[in-house]
């Protein structure tokens, strides 16, 4: 297992786009799915950062909560860091942001969770760099996300034996 523990923070990345037509549906709203590939890229991208590169893949997204609409026209802001790491697996919380144009502020419009697994050249997973807990705050976000793995792992097992 890598030596290294790593911060949170350390692992946030940031990705935006201006949405345009392409991104909507024929109400003029972004497709919730386009919302959803971004996420997955940005939370891939955390958790590549948290283990310093390599090959990730994802084994889920979930808890992926839309609270309004986003407009053609409107930047969407997606921040995702590193909140849980296990053996070979990290989880990531992404939040979306939009905003209007010429707007002073943004407004939340989705918040997710991204599960991925880091593997290496012969595709099998491979142990990451833990992730430090120093305040309470770290302690109450490791409880949130112990949580959430283990209600993925009660989901993948009902998913198997149907």
């Amino acid at each position: 297992m890598p030596d290294e523990s790593r911060r949170a923070v350390d692992s946030r990345v940031f990705l935006a786009i201006l949405t345009n037509q392409t991104h909507a549906n024929s109400y003029g709203a972004v497709h919730g799915g386009v919302m959803l590939h971004l996420s997955d890229e940005c939370g891939a991208l955390a958790a590549l950062k948290h283990v310093g590169g390599g090959k990730m893949v994802t084994a889920a997204l979930d808890s992926m909560t839309f609270l309004g609409p986003v407009r053609v026209g409107e930047r969407l802001e997606f921040v995702a860091e590193v909140t849980y790491v296990g053996r070979t697996s990290l989880e990531a919380r992404i939040d979306v942001r939009a905003e209007t144009k010429g707007a002073s502020e943004s407004r939340l419009v989705a918040v997710g969770y991204g599960l991925y697994v880091a593997m290496d050249e012969q595709d099998r997973p491979r142990p990451v760099p833990q992730l430090v807990s120093e305040t309470e705050a770290d302690r109450t976000r490791d409880e949130a996300a112990q949580a959430r793995q283990l209600a993925r792992l009660a989901r993948r097992e009902q998913v198997r034996g149907v």
